[in-house]
């Protein structure tokens, strides 16, 4: 057998500790932040809930696709965060959304 052909060579090698430490931290914060997301119905309707949902789903998507590039699978999570914060703030301001 050739080189390609054995386990942990190519292009979907081995990755070093680090690189899977940082794509399970990255996940656990965006399960946090997906928890953070179920219990906004406390501050938002719950069609606001339903969208913050929709774009957790995607973004988690996105992080499973990035999920060899593990610096951006750190990113997803901070990101839909900010979503959230920005969504929170405009509903306040825009529409009266109280807790």
């Amino acid at each position: 057998m050739g080189a390609s052909s054995e386990k942990g060579s190519g292009p979907r090698g081995r990755t070093s500790a680090a690189a899977r430490v940082a794509v399970v931290v990255g996940f656990l914060l965006h399960l946090a932040v997906g928890g953070l997301v179920l219990v906004s119905g406390l501050i938002m309707p719950a069609w606001a809930v339903v969208v913050l949902a929709i774009v957790w789903a995607g973004a988690l998507v996105v992080a499973i696709r990035w999920r060899a590039r593990p610096a951006l699978v750190v990113v997803v999570p901070f990101v839909m965060l900010a979503i959230w914060v920005v969504t929170a703030w405009v509903g306040d301001r825009l529409f009266d959304w109280t807790a």
